[in-house]
């Protein structure tokens, strides 16, 4: 037993003999893949990272692209957290407010640099807003000052800086871009371990194309065509878009001047059955300042016909724009000549004149701050395109600027959504419906 046992272990011991380089190299190597194995992956991914290929409809360019990309690329001043919520961003060191909220001190972080390797200087920041004075007392130092004080100031400053070539200070870098016809054709962004090719095509059927020939491998339409909805190995999930936009019919409060004239076409117009794709007013659900306690306006054809009755109006032109939604204006139109009986003359328009019209079936802006001056303040006469004029909507919207308590600014908020939709200077319907349509 005892002679087997040293033969086993002088066999043993001459093959490590012969051996010993290559036992004390593997041994080597992997003790550094253990000690190094996390720099390795990143290593790894950063030489050989898949690219992630995403289609998106519009035309853009380095100054309208949408916030998805441009919040990749760079920061502003502020960072939305959610829910309405900013904090500074990671180009600020410190900020000192002062003057009763009037003057924002910004020291900005030195170790900041541009992706060109260019140092961030305070004269970068180039914010043309009305209503606040920037000024630089030396690189390091951004002064913004405002006549009076200004809550929606943290929002107004989360625009990602970016320069005309896409220099930006976020955690991607662009690559490559390509223009055609003045307008971004693809973009190339790149982090440490992430690359994402965004390619940007002119309407939806460009889109869907370009996805069905492999182009892309992610796109965001409204509806999902069937044959598509039975493709193999492809992921598709459905989601309701309130942060971004609303739909609504936009009412020229001038030549409509009767507010009973204005609810019986809220109560005639047919909405949708789903509680989580109604849209009641125009400040998201997920905002702090929502208010779900407003009228409804649920379709009801008796109190419709009941509104309209000493009505003495017969034509009505209901205009859109986007061709995606030719079926909603259809069943508006039906609706409003059968339980109105006035007559419904529905057209689209590449361009609709928002100074002379009668309605406009359109998607409004939900912002991140619940600030809806432009929207409905009176003096506001580019933007405030049902050009209500009532005077306790504007009382409102003015003291939701110049209060910065916010649950002040709440009750603020609240009241003027109630008041608004008694007044019915728009006919809110829904928030979109997204489809996110994925290759696996």
């Amino acid at each position: 037993m005892l002679t087997k046992l040293r033969f086993k272990v002088e066999l043993l011991f001459l093959y490590f003999k012969r051996n010993w380089f290559y036992f004390i190299l593997s041994l080597v190597i992997s003790s550094s893949l253990v000690i190094f194995r996390q720099k390795l992956i990143t290593i790894y991914k950063k030489i050989n990272h898949p690219i992630q290929k995403i289609g998106l409809e519009g035309l853009y360019t380095s100054s309208t692209l949408p916030l998805e990309i441009s919040n990749k690329i760079s920061y502003g001043l502020t960072l939305n957290t959610g829910g309405d919520k900013f904090i500074t961003s990671p180009l600020v060191k410190s900020l000192d407010i002062q003057n009763d909220q009037t003057r924002y001190l910004f020291e900005l972080n030195s170790k900041i640099k541009w992706h060109h390797n260019q140092p961030l200087k305070a004269m970068d920041f180039n914010y043309k807003i009305a209503g606040l004075n920037i000024s630089s007392p030396d690189p390091n130092h951004l002064i913004i000052q405002t006549e009076k004080p200004f809550a929606p100031i943290f929002s107004t400053l989360s625009q990602p800086l970016i320069k005309k070539n896409f220099d930006g200070l976020g955690e991607y870098q662009v690559d490559r871009f390509d223009y055609q016809d003045g307008y971004l054709k693809s973009l190339l962004l790149k982090s440490i371990n992430n690359s994402i090719l965004y390619r940007f095509y002119q309407n939806e059927n460009d889109l869907l194309d370009a996805f069905k020939i492999g182009e892309i491998d992610q796109i965001e339409i409204g509806s999902v065509p069937e044959n598509l909805s039975k493709w193999p190995k492809i992921d598709i999930t459905k989601n309701i878009r309130t942060d971004q936009k609303y739909l609504a019919i936009f009412i020229n409060t001038e030549k409509f001047n009767n507010k009973q004239f204005r609810q019986a076409l809220a109560y005639a117009t047919p909405k949708t059955s789903e509680l989580n794709e109604r849209a009641l007013s125009p400040i998201s659900p997920t905002s702090w300042a929502y208010n779900p306690d407003v009228k409804e306006y649920a379709f009801n054809e008796i109190r419709a016909k009941e509104l309209i009755k000493d009505n003495q109006i017969d034509t009505i032109n209901l205009s859109y724009n986007d061709r995606r939604l030719i079926n909603q204006a259809d069943d508006i139109k039906k609706s409003w000549e059968e339980v109105l009986g006035i007559k419904v003359n529905a057209q689209i328009s590449n361009q609709i004149d928002t100074q002379n019209y009668d309605v406009i079936l359109a998607y409004g802006s939900i912002l991140n701050d619940p600030d809806q001056y432009l929207f409905w303040h009176s003096t506001q006469t580019k933007t405030n395109i049902t050009k209500i004029n009532h005077p306790p909507i504007d009382k409102l919207l003015e003291e939701g600027r110049l209060t910065f308590d916010q649950q002040e600014r709440k009750k603020i908020y609240q009241e003027f959504q109630k008041i608004l939709l008694e007044e019915s200077p728009a006919i809110f319907l829904k928030y979109p419906i997204i489809y996110t349509i994925s290759r696996l």
